[in-house]
């Protein structure tokens, strides 16, 4: 198995075009392992990873390689991609955490490749984590993670390999103070969190030495930085794609998105700095890969897709918004062989968007879905949440009697042969969004509500997929876990991390199902 492992390292590395000189000698002060604690397809499709491994290796007094969990998940050890060396060899071990669900594989990787997993048993090296996930609730990989990054990463990091350069000879917690006098660094060994039998913070202790509050750290000038691809492979989703990040952050304030309040302020890239980046990478790839949260919000879009159409450069886009398509993005996207318009009303009706202040109306959709057949886009896919605060059968039934009504709509356009397809997707409650005080819907009425919709839409030619309530379950305890959960969450792997496991595991009366479903005291 391990040989087998160690082939499909060199046959990934070999399939690579990186577009700056990889380090692969082991002379520099500070060496970092960056672990995408998912398959490397994944991974390798993140541009927060792509931007971190790249301002590391940018220095001259530290280097980065890369590792991934293994697709078959049964190594039984973890070497770097660029030097075939144990990740337990590296200086500093940093993971980048976009998923709850990746939590359990951040165990798995610690201890296959010999490091303890709890951050109390170990001395070298220092675990460090961030991402989105980290970001909004660190606490339950507390117990694991020796310091976190509270924000965005390509400033602070800089800042970390520094600070660590100055102390790294003195031992572990001399380091991680040094570490927590760093805007934006949480160091969770040096605050003591108790809780009352509820679950509910009781009370926080720190170190005189740190900072009260960790403050998140968020870049104010997108142009500094090239958020994009930086190394080219054939093996992930986007294998045909040079992916450009146009903007950051998102002013729609939707109650329910982490990404929303995660990035909170938004912040856009030039238009002349985009288009010659789109420039510079369509000499590697057929498609420029346009990343937002809303790229449809991006204000120089209608110039850009224009533009690209210009210098024959196809294109493609993250996300886009109902309410803002027009005529030049629509006609860029046709240019580029879309066939499907992808949209997310998000609620079933426009009662509960409101609600949730998506702000979409059935009027923005069915407007889009005649733009995009104009230009000759057939296929539509909708993205929705079920289970929201405040949703009733009703809501479902308006949903339902719109969708029916669209897909007329569609073949009243001419549009006879077109595909609609609706992801249904539960609701699960993030930390730091108004919408995090709810418990999660019990999974039996999600499941029921599933089933209702294919019932009524699959007779009509609409297809259904979903995101399973169960999985949700899981991803939910995890959103608003404490540190407790984190411990939950070894014994469950200890288990073999089995549904049953998820199912029977219990802390101090508190279970999976307990964290997902509680409603939080807002006082």
């Amino acid at each position: 198995m391990a040989a087998k492992y160690k082939q499909n390292l060199r046959e990934l590395l070999s399939s690579e075009i990186s577009l700056f000189p990889v380090k692969t000698l082991w002379s520099v002060p500070v060496n970092v392992a960056l672990v995408y604690p998912n398959t490397y397809s994944i991974g390798m499709s993140n541009l927060g990873f792509h931007s971190i491994y790249y301002q590391i290796n940018s220095r001259a007094d530290a280097l980065c390689h890369r590792a991934f969990l293994p697709s078959n998940h049964t190594a039984n050890d973890f070497k770097t991609l660029e030097a075939d060396k144990p990740i337990n060899e590296y200086d500093i071990v940093g993971f980048s955490i976009s998923f709850e669900l990746d939590y359990i594989n951040i165990i798995n990787i610690l201890e296959s490749a010999h490091i303890s997993a709890f951050s109390q048993n170990r001395h070298r090296p220092l675990i460090m984590a961030g991402g989105p996930a980290a970001t909004f609730n660190p606490e339950p990989l507390s117990p694991f993670v020796d310091f976190f990054v509270i924000g965005e990463g390509e400033e602070i990091i800089h800042e970390i390999i520094e600070q660590y350069r100055k102390f790294q000879n003195r031992d572990k917690h001399e380091i991680l103070e040094a570490l927590s006098q760093i805007k934006g660094v949480y160091v969770p060994s040096l605050y003591k969190i108790t809780y009352d039998k509820q679950g509910k913070v009781q009370d926080i202790k720190h170190e005189n030495s740190v900072q009260g509050k960790i403050t998140k750290r968020w870049v104010k000038d997108l142009n500094k930085f090239n958020t994009e691809s930086v190394i080219l492979t054939p093996y992930t989703e986007f294998k045909d794609m040079f992916l450009i990040e146009v903007s950051r952050g998102c002013g729609r304030n939707c109650r329910f998105c982490m990404a929303g309040y995660c990035y909170r302020i938004p912040r856009y890239r030039s238009l002349d700095r985009v288009l010659q980046r789109a420039k510079l990478g369509s000499k590697y790839k057929d498609k420029i890969g346009l990343v937002g949260a809303a790229v449809s919000d991006y204000p120089y879009i209608d110039e850009l897709a224009e533009k690209l159409v210009e210098n024959n450069i196809k294109f493609s886009v993250s996300s886009l918004r109902a309410d803002t398509l027009r005529e030049p993005l629509m006609n860029g996207l046709a240019f580029s062989g879309h066939k499907t318009l992808t949209i997310a009303p998000e609620a079933g009706s426009e009662r509960l968007r409101k609600v949730i202040n998506k702000g979409i109306t059935d009027e923005h959709v069915i407007n889009s879905v005649r733009l995009a057949h104009k230009f000759g886009i057939n296929n539509v896919k909708l993205y929705y949440i079920i289970g929201l605060p405040g949703e009733t059968g009703d809501d479902i039934n308006e949903m339902i009697d719109f969708l029916i009504f669209l897909k007329e709509y569609m073949k009243g356009l001419g549009n006879k042969l077109g595909t609609m397809t609706i992801s249904v997707n539960p609701f699960i409650p993030k930390p730091f969004t108004p919408f995090q005080w709810f418990g999660m819907q019990p999974t039996k009425l999600l499941n029921d509500r599933i089933k209702f919709l294919q019932h009524r839409l699959k007779p009509k030619g609409i297809k259904v997929i979903f995101e399973s309530p169960r999985i949700s379950e899981i991803q939910s305890a995890l959103a608003r876990g404490d540190r407790q959960t984190g411990l939950l969450l070894y014994d469950i792997y200890k288990c073999g991390a089995t549904t049953s496991a998820y199912k029977k595991a219990e802390i101090e009366g508190k279970s999976i199902s307990y964290y997902a479903h509680r409603q939080l005291d807002q006082g």
